[in-house]
């Protein structure tokens, strides 16, 4: 496998894992009453213990070598506060405030956002060509979430504003931590950051704190929510820029809500409409095109 066939299949992983953890998500939320807020908060503090766990037992890492250096530590906080914790919360917080429709497609902006830093970076601007396949690759992405009904997405400022925060934050999650990421283990920085990012998720709501019922279902669910869809996730996608542009990655994200959709008709007996496949398609070519060119 060539490196960059290398990074577009961890990337997709990554967002396989996402997509697999928000049917347990959406399971916990709609049948027994867990909070956003508190799983955010459970799934950072906890994968950010087994990671370091890991690196300092199974890697045998020093695990407190990044707070050494000023740079290495101001750019770890920086990952952890605007990377990290706040794409969780700004995606659930436009969840709260509209709908999941409207998070996802304003999440998908965030290529526009690391063509955007890249071309300013590089004094070079993509090509237009480019720009028509993200377009269209968007206009994909927008009929697979809103199945052509575009009044679902009508909104007010607040959550228009944290969908927007979220497709910043995943492109400063998948821009800021290179430098580190040159220095560091992927799994030493995403573990990091996963610990600090727990600090205002915790101020925000307690892991002390849960809501919901728990039974074994419900530990099951939180499992995939919190080792599938956050530990190996996060890791996983960050591992991916490390073989292929920030760009490239953020556009990948659209796998998201396409297997989101087709795992949706076995759980929860969705049927896919024509406007959905035709989506689908949309995301696919543009995409297959796409990764030719960033």
């Amino acid at each position: 496998m060539g490196t960059k066939n290398k990074g577009i299949f961890l990337a997709l992983l990554a967002c396989s894992l996402w997509a697999i953890s928000g049917i347990s998500g959406q399971i916990l939320f709609e049948d027994y009453g867990f909070t956003a807020s508190w799983v955010v908060t459970a799934r950072t503090v906890i994968s950010g213990i087994l990671l370091l766990l890991s690196a300092k037992f199974i890697f045998k890492e020093k695990i407190f070598e990044i707070f050494k250096n000023k740079r290495d530590l101001i750019d770890i906080i920086i990952f952890s506060f605007a990377g990290m914790f706040m794409l969780q919360f700004a995606f659930f917080k436009t969840i709260e405030l509209s709908n999941s429709a409207l998070a996802t497609i304003l999440q998908y902006t965030c290529p526009f956002f690391i063509i955007i830093y890249e071309a300013i970076k590089n004094k070079k601007m993509p090509s237009a060509k480019t720009f028509v396949l993200l377009f269209a690759t968007s206009i994909g992405v927008l009929l697979i979430v809103t199945k052509g009904n575009i009044s679902n997405l009508i909104t007010s400022f607040p959550p228009l504003f944290w969908g927007i925060m979220t497709a910043i934050s995943l492109a400063i999650y998948s821009i800021q931590p290179q430098r580190i990421l040159k220095k560091y283990s992927t799994i030493l920085v995403v573990g990091w950051g996963m610990i600090i990012a727990g600090i205002p998720a915790n101020i925000v709501h307690p892991l002390w704190k849960p809501t919901g019922v728990f039974n074994f279902i419900t530990i099951g669910h939180l499992t995939v929510v919190i080792i599938l869809g956050t530990l190996f996730a996060y890791l996983v996608y960050l591992s991916s820029v490390k073989y292929i542009s920030p760009a490239l990655a953020g556009v990948l994200t659209a796998w998201e809500p396409i297997l989101s959709n087709i795992l949706s008709i076995f759980v929860f007996s969705h049927r896919l409409t024509y406007i959905e496949i035709i989506g689908f398609i949309l995301v696919i070519v543009s995409i297959a095109f796409l990764q030719k060119d960033i």
